[in-house]
């Protein structure tokens, strides 16, 4: 046998006069029963204190492997044994199955119920993941309803841009060519400057290694038990540390170092004040309602282009925000952007077939941004 293992003795409990029996035994030594796959073997409860089987015919039972079951009476057999010894059949495999006839017949699930009970930290966290995934799929799942607009509200702008003579400030390094009328502001600070203004001296400490720490360590043993099958466990003795354990010691050296030190620097140019020819924004005019029939551009109030000054001009740019609230399942309503071209069909009353899939929303298959989600 391996240095640092050892063979002790279970023991299993009568299923019919409840006798605790050695594992030696397969007849309860009280009332004659054989033991059979109902009755366990128990490990001691401390394994430690546990005697070492010496004895040269229990050493040989110990370590000739699991028991096997007599197919036709049930009862435990030893491995190097021929025949049951309770009704002499011969050591066999059951039959296959019957066509049909399923080859496990539940055995899956007792195997699935014992990994659970050898593992419950990670068959807790499995179904907590299931948990999570159910939620998800929950939260995420399609749905279609068939619902009503019942309000809608637009907004148009107009926004003018007009080239024109604008008074402008800014540096004269930095005027373009067309600019005139160039008057001086007199000279301001343009930017500032990171200047070296010399060297601090720097105190610090830094640690450096120094020597060693050293401490023995004691040998520390356990012994691990595991059944093996047969009325008695293999016990084996595994151990650690011993020696001398070092580490580092780290000493604090004080140290010097020149720090750069700066000061910032103003840095002046000549400020001016001009006039020049250029584009800019104008004036913006707006239009909004609450119905899909009023829809509207203001160029009434916009005027783009009409009694210019000589020389001027004026281009438009156009925005349009359109947002219409559909009811759904009852009471359920939701605010939704909808394209220019489509807000048109989203008159008052007009249905629509919605559908949500988590924070995903399409309307008539389209989809669409929640109103407030927009960015």
């Amino acid at each position: 046998m391996p240095e640092g293992t050892r063979q002790i003795e279970m023991t299993w409990r009568c299923s019919s006069c409840s006798h605790r029996n050695l594992g030696r035994h397969a007849v309860c030594e009280q009332c004659g029963n054989a033991k059979d796959g109902s009755e366990q073997y128990e490990m001691p409860g401390d394994t430690a204190a546990a005697a070492t089987i010496d004895d040269p015919e229990l050493q040989q039972i110990a370590a000739g492997g699991a028991n096997w079951r007599c197919f036709y009476c049930g009862s435990d057999q030893r491995r190097r044994d021929n025949s049951c010894a309770q009704c002499g059949a011969a050591p066999q495999a059951p039959p296959a199955p019957r066509a049909g006839q399923s080859p496990d017949r539940g055995g899956w699930l007792q195997r699935a119920r014992a990994w659970v009970r050898r593992h419950p930290i990670l068959a807790g966290a499995a179904a907590l993941l299931v948990v999570i995934v159910l939620i998800y799929l929950w939260i995420n799942r399609t749905r279609t309803f068939d619902a009503e607009v019942l309000a809608v509200n637009w907004e148009q702008k107009i926004l003018v841009d007009r080239y024109q003579i604008w008074e402008r400030d800014g540096w004269r390094q930095e005027l373009a060519a067309s600019a005139f009328e160039v008057r001086s502001l007199g000279q301001a600070i343009h930017h500032y400057e990171q200047v070296l203004d010399g060297y601090d001296t720097q105190h610090y400490t830094e640690k450096v290694a120094c020597g060693e720490d050293c401490q023995d360590v004691p040998e520390r043993c356990s012994e691990s038990c595991s059944a093996n099958n047969n009325g008695f466990a293999t016990c084996r003795t595994t151990c650690s540390g011993g020696g001398r354990s070092c580490t580092t010691r780290y000493c604090s050296e004080a140290r010097t170092r020149q720090v750069p030190r700066y000061r910032q620097e103003p840095r002046y140019a000549e400020s001016v004040r001009y006039r020049i020819w250029d584009w800019g924004y104008h004036r913006t005019a707006v239009a909004s309602g609450s119905s899909t029939a009023d829809l509207r551009w203001p160029v009434e109030q916009a005027r783009v282009g009409l009694a210019l000054p000589d020389g001027e001009q004026e281009r438009e740019r156009r925005e349009g925000r359109y947002s219409v609230t559909l009811g759904y399942d009852d009471a359920e309503r939701v605010e939704v952007l909808v394209a220019p071209d489509a807000f048109e069909r989203y008159a008052l009353g007009s249905r629509h077939e919605l559908t949500l899939q988590g924070s995903t929303i399409s309307a008539d298959g389209v989809p669409v941004s929640r109103v407030g989600d927009e960015p």
